[in-house]
């Protein structure tokens, strides 16, 4: 399966000698989730490279990124277009933290920068199990880094999860298009050194230290990269 990762960001300078980018996180995690037949296309839409069209590959996957949504970049207008495009088209998309919000919000729901920062490893509660689903939880634990949020759904969607900090933690559209507010892809290791890098200012030690207390908490990031693929291959 061909999947075009609408890459909306690179990751942070320090973690790239180990991890690379957006590309390798997405690919160790799909191997870890047991799929040896994935290949990830990059498509740096931040840089302004962008598909034809949404027919160039079987799927789409978009990343996280450190801007938002609302913000009146070409690129991120050109990204929303797009994802009405893939919406017409009906095209199987996954859309993780920035690309969750970017799903909401160009098909009509509302993505706003809130108060709570949502890091940290934190269950997202499942509110309908769905076929994809498979293994069943009732919850995954996953690693958060945001502070936007959706806070009003798009037409014709359903909130399919929840955490405590966040209401709209996993969405879909129809059964083609699944938004994910928290990142699969991270790992423990990866999260920390995130953590640790963006939260630098003694003001937020408190939320740091929040962040790397849920270090060791049943983590289910390979279950929802399961959940990921098998809801881009039924559409695809």
């Amino acid at each position: 399966m061909r999947i075009g990762l609408l890459r909306c960001d690179e990751i942070f300078v320090d973690l790239r000698p180990r991890y690379e980018g957006y590309r390798r996180l997405f690919t160790d995690l799909f191997a870890a989730a047991g799929s040896d037949d994935v290949d990830l296309v990059d498509v740096p839409v931040f840089e302004g490279a962008f598909p034809d069209g949404p027919d160039d590959h079987d799927a789409w996957l978009i990343t996280g990124s450190v801007r938002g949504v609302y913000e009146d970049e070409p690129w991120i207008h050109r990204l929303l277009d797009l994802v009405r495009d893939l919406d017409a088209a009906r095209a199987p998309t996954v859309g993780v933290c920035f690309g969750h919000q970017a799903i909401a919000h160009a098909l009509g729901g509302r993505v706003e920068h809130v108060a709570a920062f949502g890091l940290g490893n934190h269950p997202v509660r499942v509110a309908a199990h769905e076929a994809w689903m498979d293994p069943a939880h009732d919850e995954v634990g996953v690693f958060y880094s945001h502070h936007d949020q959706v806070v009003a759904m798009p037409p014709g969607g359903r909130v399919l999860g929840s955490s405590d900090h966040c209401p709209v933690a996993m969405l879909a559209v129809g059964d083609h298009m699944l938004g994910i507010q928290a990142h699969p892809e991270f790992d423990a290791a990866y999260a920390e050194g995130l953590y640790r890098g963006r939260l630098t200012s003694p003001a937020v030690s408190g939320v740091l230290g929040d962040a790397l207390a849920t270090l060791d908490a049943p983590l289910h990031r390979v279950d929802v990269a399961r959940w990921m693929l098998r809801f881009l291959r039924n559409r695809a």
